[in-house]
């Protein structure tokens, strides 16, 4: 009986486990690695007392279906903290196709901006490929493929346009981005002061910009989006220090800048159990204690 007893209540941890992992996927304590060595444990010993159970009377049979569906349930919880694991901000530029290492199916297609795109519009969906059918990924939003959960947030953004003094178009490159030639700041880092803060660089005029991203200043009396930019030369001391509002043109340090301010989406992916084998699971979990249950009743009647 205490075989028994310990049978169902390993699968219920492992149950209880992954339906939490399911639900709450971005949630960072399910991806620590006590979590999966609890798992990995449940299920080492869980898998002892099934091939004890195969052995027993058909009560016991029935148990054993019961802890196939928790193992079942355990290793695609496992494989999802393997393949995919916590949380992490896919590095994706307006236009760029992502898709993740792991995944042959999925693949994440970023909408492409144009000047003023930004301006006065709320964060765009991004297109969802999975296994050759599109959807369409609103802000807010989660979609799951298989071990995969991609959700999408609004994220400020800056769609930048340069000029020399003699008002020649300049090309903007951020060097540390994911896309070198891109004119669109996503402020992926926070600075010592936890400000939203992107670099990019006008490589013709040998220029280079530090921007921190400001969603006001209350206290000062300010409620709509800025950015601060330090303006460098190329390998040297910095040339202005100053403010830029969205639309506003910029003329300093040989430079015209004119910054667009609005929302991009950001998009994360983290692992959870895939929802059909965890519904599998669940279901030889059910089926095996209802039967051990009614095998039980039965043989005592007898």
């Amino acid at each position: 009986m205490r075989a028994e007893l310990a049978t169902i209540a390993l699968a219920a941890v492992i149950a209880a486990v992954a339906t939490y992992a399911l639900a709450h996927p971005f949630d960072s304590a399910m991806h620590r690695w006590e979590a999966a060595l609890a798992v990995a444990l449940c299920g080492l010993a869980l898998a002892w007392f099934v091939v004890r159970a195969l052995r027993g009377s058909a009560a016991q049979r029935w148990l054993a279906l019961a802890g196939t569906g928790a193992l079942v349930i355990a290793v695609a919880f496992l494989g999802a903290e393997l393949l995919v694991g916590p949380a992490q901000r896919v590095a994706g530029a307006p236009g760029q196709t992502y898709r993740p290492q792991g995944s042959a199916r999925l693949a994440i297609v970023f909408p492409p901006l144009a000047p003023g795109d930004l301006t006065g519009h709320s964060a765009q969906a991004v297109t969802v490929w999975t296994g050759g059918r599109s959807e369409q990924l609103a802000v807010g939003q989660q979609l799951r493929s298989h071990s995969y959960v991609v959700r999408a947030d609004s994220w400020p953004a800056a769609y930048v346009r340069a000029w020399s003094t003699a008002h020649l178009a300049q090309t903007v490159t951020q060097p540390s981005s994911v896309l070198f030639v891109s004119p669109v700041l996503q402020f992926p880092a926070l600075d010592t002061d936890g400000m939203l803060t992107d670099t990019f660089a006008v490589p013709a005029l040998h220029r280079e910009v530090h921007v921190r991203y400001y969603s006001g200043l209350p206290s000062r009396g300010i409620d709509v989006p800025f950015v601060q930019m330090q303006i460098d030369e190329e390998n040297g001391g910095a040339l202005f220090d100053g403010v830029a509002v969205s639309g506003r043109p910029v003329r300093k340090a040989g430079l015209e800048l004119v910054f667009d301010l609005g929302a991009y989406p950001v998009v994360s992916i983290a692992g959870a159990p895939d929802v059909f084998v965890y519904r599998m699971g669940m279901a030889l979990i059910i089926a095996g204690v209802l039967g051990w249950l009614i095998a039980g009743l039965i043989t005592a009647r007898r």
